[in-house]
């Protein structure tokens, strides 16, 4: 190979969360990893708290520990599961109100994971510490980056400050929202950096383990971890206090205590700024959280000495310099906690990083190492992502700290929770995609939206109040019967139906087929600039997004994608789902609806390839038994949702090879994850490039009456 992954050092600078896993990641892949922290050892002197909110650990952060072999330690020793929130809503002054429950999901098994930071953060250190090739060193600052020498080299600062200054191959910046590492390459040319900070800040509170005797609410706590009866409430759950613009959380931990977090203005009548006595701390709290202060006995202690922190969002671009310095979490991208996602998000950063290290090795370049194409990969991958959450993360801290409590938005959740439960497969809240999925982010954003517009219609027709008119039963079944036909294109009862977009965007960052030619625009002329027009130059492969493959593409001398009839591609079609694992090829035993095909078009929903904007090569494909099938009922079109309609490591292309012999027509990379199954009508013309072996379409659905 002339290369080993033991002849590269990379250093990581931060030992929290995501530098403690990324530390893993590296010595699992054979790198040599220099692990440095500002704080003391915590092996030793234990976690610093004060600070700390603790943390909901979910599937992609579950997912991120698990490319990593750590997934079963952590949620052995560290979690606590929760399968919804427990809302304490407010009542008259100095009296208490009933709790109420509200599931994450329709599905049981769904629900996120309390773990505290610090105790975590020590199980990733003592994971990084048990490979030979990690080294650990405390009390290290890094203060600035050496970027102008022949290897870039981290400097440091310890507590009796002195300097000192250690090269590596590759400096990985994963020291906070605040990176001494991002703040070197804010100094460099077109670095792209901002900051903003909510009007809300938080500060820790404590409530500590119960007597078996304490009473407790009630939730769902099935396969539970813990001893319930040691918690002074119930454990299965994250408790919000929402108080219009303040509210407070709490969060179990193993030893049966609960992490209370306030977040509140800092000024104004329920602010931080507004409660300075230890009797304007009683009075405020025995007003605002009755049913909390009598399990909570030091309240005036913990208000008085924790600190009152900043929640902050950073966002910055490039994330990587010269190829040889790179930003990991909260350093590339700092969010505030309101969706949970901050760690989750961060240990997304390392799972990438670490399949583009895979994926484009380093090159060696003179006597340094490049690595210039997995870094670029690694950003082009992640930064879509890391903007929408943070968009969400703000949006849900107005949806957890005001519309909790109010009855509109818990009708909006139970009609929510009815649409997916009678329409699994199509309709996935966003919640859940961001939360029990490892959905892209900005694809998970994006189908929230889509079903917002969704209950918005459902809500028109169902309004709140139904439930009790209708009944339980024939209430889910009106719900069920008008998401349906909002699904299919019909809008309300007057029937106006609407065309449904199947196209992906093009985007910059849009992924093509590894080694294919990825889109760029070539400006030629900017009105902008003072020029009379825009003019642009597009550079692509053709088999962009949704695109057809001409029958040249994989066959000798056949017809160019010019050449095809537009019937192909025009007309009645039918839409079928396929349950078929991922990486598998689907077989006519998958599809639903097989039967009922007489339409000569058919496209095929897997669910295996969520978004051009994040590859994964691991989508489903055809079987030639399928391709078979579907040609002896007189199919001459067949669409896919995934990038191709063979496995991306065939070389021999049977499904490919299957369909010229029947001479059907191909469309690939639709975006079908919104469309219900059914009967449409079919728009998807290519361009008519003459000799050229595919072309991008824009192909829309219209519902057949």
């Amino acid at each position: 190979m002339g290369r080993s992954n033991a002849d590269i050092h990379v250093l990581i600078a931060g030992a929290g969360l995501a530098g403690a896993l990324m530390a893993c990641y590296l010595a699992r892949e054979g790198y040599r990893v220099s692990l440095f922290e500002r704080r003391s050892d915590p092996r030793a002197h234990g976690y610093a708290g004060g600070r700390s909110i603790n943390l909901a650990l979910s599937a992609r952060g579950i997912a991120g520990l698990a490319g990593a072999g750590l997934d079963e330690r952590v949620m052995r020793s560290d979690a606590i599961r929760m399968p919804g929130r427990m809302i304490h809503p407010p009542g008259p002054p100095n009296s208490t109100t009933p709790t109420y429950f509200l599931p994450y999901s329709h599905d049981p098994k769904d629900a996120i994971n309390s773990v505290s930071r610090g105790g975590l953060n020590l199980t990733l250190i003592k994971a990084a510490a048990e490979h030979r090739s990690v080294s650990l060193t405390f009390d290290h600052f890094c203060i600035d980056v050496d970027l102008d020498s022949p290897a870039p080299a981290a400097i440091f600062q310890k507590p009796d400050g002195s300097i000192t200054r250690v090269e590596a191959d590759l400096i990985i910046g994963a020291d906070g929202a605040f990176s001494g590492v991002r703040g070197r390459l804010q100094k460099t040319d077109r670095f792209e950096y901002s900051q903003s900070y909510l009007e809300h800040g938080y500060k820790e509170l404590h409530i500590p383990p119960a007597p078996n005797s304490a009473p407790r609410t009630s939730a769902p706590s099935a396969n539970s971890a813990v001893e319930s009866s040691s918690f002074a409430m119930e454990p299965h759950a994250l408790h919000i206090w929402p108080r219009g613009q303040s509210m407070m959380i709490a969060l179990p931990n193993r030893d049966g205590s609960f992490t209370c977090t306030l977040f509140w203005p800092f000024k104004g009548p329920h602010s931080f700024e507004n409660l300075r006595t230890p009797p304007d701390i009683e009075r405020h709290f025995r007003e605002h959280y009755p049913d909390a202060v009598p399990l909570m006995p030091t309240l005036v202690e913990d208000y008085t000495r924790n600190p009152t922190s900043s929640l902050v969002t950073v966002r910055c671009w490039p994330w990587q310099h010269g190829g040889r310095v790179a930003l990991l979490g909260d350093a590339a991208h700092a969010i505030v906690p309101f969706y949970g996602q901050g760690m989750n998000a961060a240990f997304e950063d390392c799972t990438a990083l670490s399949r583009c290290l895979r994926e484009h090795p380093p090159e060696r370049s003179g006597n340094r190492w490049d690595f210039t194409g997995a870094l670029s990969a690694y950003q082009a991958d992640r930064k879509p992502n890391a903007d929408a959450i943070a968009d969400m993360a703000v949006e849900n801290f107005v949806e957890m700290r005001d519309k909790t409590g109010q009855p509109d938005f818990v009708y909006r959740k139970k009609v929510e929770q009815a649409v997916h439960h009678a329409h699994l497969g199509t309709v996935t809240p966003q919640y859940n995609l961001v939360s029990f999925s490892t959905v892209p982010y900005a694809q998970a954003r994006q189908r929230g939206r889509e079903l917002d517009r969704v209950l918005d219609a459902v809500i028109r027709e169902v309004p709140r109040g139904s439930i009790e008119t209708l009944g339980d039963a024939n209430w889910r079944s009106r719900v069920a019967e008008v998401a349906g036909r909002v699904l299919a294109g019909g809008g309300s009862s007057s029937g106006d139906k609407r065309l449904i977009d199947i196209t992906p965007a093009i985007t910059p960052t849009t992924n093509v087929w590894p080694g294919d030619t990825c889109p760029s625009r070539e400006v030629l002329c900017d009105i902008s600039r003072g020029d009379n027009i825009t003019l642009s130059t597009l550079r692509t492969t053709v088999h962009l997004g949704a695109h057809a493959d001409g029958p040249n593409h994989y066959g000798d001398k056949a017809p160019s994608v010019g050449e095809m009839p537009l019937d192909h591609y025009i007309g009645p079609c039918h839409v079928i789902a396929a349950t078929t694992p991922s990486a598998q090829r689907v077989l006519p035993q998958h599809c639903t609806g097989l039967d009922a095909i007489r339409h000569p078009r058919v496209l095929i929903r897997t669910g295996t390839f969520p978004s051009f904007e994040s590859w994964n090569s691991d989508f489903a494909a055809l079987s030639v038994e399928l391709v078979e099938a579907l040609a002896a009922k007189g199919v001459r079109t067949i669409g896919i949702d995934t990038p191709s309609v063979d496995l991306q490591d065939s070389k021999d292309l049977p499904a490919h090879k299957a369909i010229l012999k029947q001479g059907i027509a191909i469309l690939e990379g639709l975006d079908l994850q919104s469309v219900a199954p059914g009967e449409y009508e079919l728009i998807a013309a290519p361009l008519k490039l003459m000799g050229f072996d595919g072309s991008p379409v824009r192909a829309v659905l219209r519902p057949l009456a």
